[in-house]
């Protein structure tokens, strides 16, 4: 059973690390500086593996030194790894505060624009940005919460296109069921298991997509959860995948398989000008125990 109260406690503890952190930021001296934290802190959900999700935006970003000796002033004794390129105007670092790890994600507010654009504006269906966007609409303002609630509203209006993007590129390439109807047969579960997998991280694309909910398989965490969110979806979506992924490989494909037409039927619903004649074609070559 789950202590709530433990978990209330460590969530407050996230937070507390969280706003030192962000205030340790401040003698930078950068007049647009917004922080805000995110992930299991603000959902408290946090146990003891869980880390400190947070961004920090700045006008321009400065010499690492100066970001390094900011972590350094809250209390950590240095940053343990990085990613991305700062020459590019984002970058991720991580390091120990107290004995947890705090992840800061740092941008421009150019940078986290563009990146908020790539959704908003361009449409891309399939990129780690919206685990951002699912990040920002769930976050919490640390400092100058104004910034954080204008990339809320913006991220809030889920753009119609983009919504058919993700449904439309979900479903581009069907699964090939006469295939799959030979090679069950053929000591291929590696290879039965890679086609199930793939499967389904696609079909929570499409219903995302269909829902109007940001999603990237980069890193998927708490699909109980996810699935629960989600209006238009299968009964006991999360329930049927676990079960289907730990199913032998015919019984897993026969249930994928009803699986797929339950939301193909949705997507016929929700998306009726959406062209899924190619999908009803590969799916009539298989014929489930």
């Amino acid at each position: 059973m789950i202590d709530s109260d433990a978990v209330r406690a460590r969530a407050a503890r996230h937070r507390s690390l969280a706003l030192r952190v962000a205030e340790a930021h401040v003698a930078i001296g950068d007049t647009r500086l917004c922080a805000f934290v995110s992930g299991s802190t603000v959902e408290e959900l946090v146990d003891e593996r869980s880390d400190v999700d947070m961004s920090v935006v700045l006008a321009g970003l400065p010499a690492l030194e100066r970001l390094q000796q900011a972590c350094r002033d809250a209390g950590s004794a240095g940053w343990e790894w990085t990613a991305g390129d700062a020459a590019e105007g984002s970058f991720v670092v991580s390091f120990k505060l107290d004995g947890v790890e705090v992840q800061i994600g740092y941008s421009t507010h150019d940078a986290l624009q563009e990146h908020l654009d790539e959704l908003l504006v361009r449409h891309n269906p399939d990129t780690p940005l919206h685990k951002l966007a699912e990040g920002i609409l769930k976050a919490e303002p640390l400092i100058d919460g104004t910034t954080l609630e204008r990339c809320q509203q913006q991220l809030q209006a889920f753009p119609e296109p983009l919504r058919r993007a993700m449904v439309e590129h979900a479903l581009k390439t069907p699964l090939p069921w006469r295939a799959i109807s030979q090679i069950i047969h053929r000591d291929t579960v590696l290879w039965c298991r890679d086609l199930q997998v793939d499967a389904c991280y696609r079909l929570l694309l499409a219903l995302c997509g269909l829902n109007r909910r940001y999603h990237t398989r980069f890193q998927v965490k708490r699909v109980h959860k996810l699935a629960a969110g989600l209006t238009m979806a299968p009964p006991r979506l999360a329930d049927r995948l676990d079960a289907l992924l730990q199913a032998p490989p015919r019984e897993a494909f026969d249930a994928l398989h009803a699986l797929e037409g339950e939301v193909l039927a949705l997507v016929a619903a929700g998306l009726p000008d959406i062209d899924l004649a190619l999908q009803h074609q590969r799916r009539a070559l298989y014929v489930p125990s």
